[in-house]
């Protein structure tokens, strides 16, 4: 039952207007159970339940705006309100940020127009790539597609040709949804000749305060495993249990090459209990606190910044190539710390660029007889 605002007359339902005083009647309206965006629910007359959501506005070639939906009709109302969140979300985006960097070249490929002799130039210069074609792209940082510059064993015409075929594809990447944050990385990367950003690596006492921290700060942990592994941020936070071997005291993990088989890291003995640890159950070995795998992103700003601060490593922002700033220490240094640690280390170069991953099709013939023992002599040494 209403009530009149104006004499306080209680009024019967259906009433529009106040019998006494004449006030129109405020119908007392239900509380929004759903924000902006998140889409409603409406009965239709034939009894059943349209779930709508609103997808986004687009203009057509005559200038006239138009607004894009997606619904579905229900028996039940509390099915139309439970397909609210599955309707919302684009099923091809998580699909789309699948796409590996190989992927996402071969979607290029065909839509770009240019003579033979460039398109050719794109062709030997995405082999250079190869160490990280089968990563995500939405895993790829700066650091991995530089490193692949850097160890790029041709003159500069060839690694300028890498960074131009970078470029176009996140070009076509980012208005397909495909590059996180629609950010095109080919600006801060550099090749001979150009001013590059220095690469820090962890100093021995910054390693040491990272070593006694492992049984105090969350995560810390992960980082020292980090540095003694050398494997790329998103192959170490995709490693699984399965990929600890124990009879062999190594893990069998990182990019897949296009022999279809992951790199074998054998375990330094300063990490091999932390391993060990590590290797219960089934899933992620270096799991996020909800036993899941972490993706790059999460880890830097949730796990590793913060373990830094709390072991009392500085992390000051410096700019890098490009202008772009961010922080001196990123999970890609202890990447850097472990190839710095190496150089330390006698070794055969076959064996060392077995362990940092370096798979380019030049290198295969090179470290094809590569053993464990070998392996292990230089991460026991480190």
């Amino acid at each position: 039952m209403n009530t009149c605002k104006k004499c306080g007359t209680d009024l019967p339902e259906g009433f529009n207007f106040c019998p006494i005083c004449g006030r129109a009647v405020v119908k007392r309206q239900s509380t929004k159970k759903r924000g902006n965006g998140q889409g409603t629910v409406i009965q239709l007359p034939n009894g059943k339940w349209k779930a709508l959501v609103t997808l986004g506005y687009y203009t057509d070639e005559k200038g006239k705006r138009h607004c894009k939906r997606r619904c579905q009709t229900f028996q039940k109302k509390t099915d139309a309100i439970n397909a609210l969140s599955k309707l919302s979300s684009d099923p091809r985006k998580e699909i789309k940020q699948k796409l590996t960097f190989k992927e996402l070249y071969d979607k290029w490929l065909p839509t770009h127009n240019a003579g033979k002799s460039t398109m050719d130039c794109y062709k030997a210069a995405i082999k250079h790539f190869e160490d990280i074609w089968f990563l995500r792209i939405s895993d790829i940082d700066v650091d991995d597609l530089q490193e692949c510059l850097d160890n790029c064993p041709a003159g500069k015409r060839t690694r300028e040709n890498m960074r131009a075929v970078v470029g176009l594809m996140y070009k076509y990447g980012i208005p397909r949804h495909v590059i996180p944050d629609n950010l095109n990385l080919a600006p801060f990367l550099t090749v001979t000749g150009e001013d590059a950003a220095h690469r820090e690596s962890f100093t021995d006492i910054e390693i040491e305060k990272i070593r006694k921290a492992t049984g105090s700060v969350p995560f810390a942990n992960y980082i020292y495993c980090m540095i003694y592994t050398g494997f790329r941020p998103s192959e170490f936070l995709s490693l699984s249990v399965s990929d600890y071997d124990k009879q062999h005291n190594a893990l069998v993990g990182g990019a897949k090459t296009t022999a279809g088989k992951g790199r074998t890291v054998t375990i330094s003995p300063k990490i091999k209990k932390l391993v060990a640890d590590q290797a219960t159950g089934t899933g992620a070995l270096f799991p996020d606190t909800d036993g899941k795998a972490w993706d790059l992103r999460t880890f830097t700003e949730k796990a590793f910044y913060p373990a830094l601060e709390q072991i009392g490593i500085n992390n000051p922002m410096v700019e890098i190539a490009g202008g772009i700033k961010r922080h001196k220490y990123s999970p890609h240094t202890c990447r850097h710390t472990f190839s710095t640690l190496m150089k330390r280390t006698a070794g055969a170069d076959k064996d060392k660029l077995a362990l940092i991953g370096h798979t380019s099709t030049e290198m295969l013939r090179y470290y094809q007889d590569v053993s464990y023992a070998d392996l292990e002599r230089i991460t026991n040494a480190i």
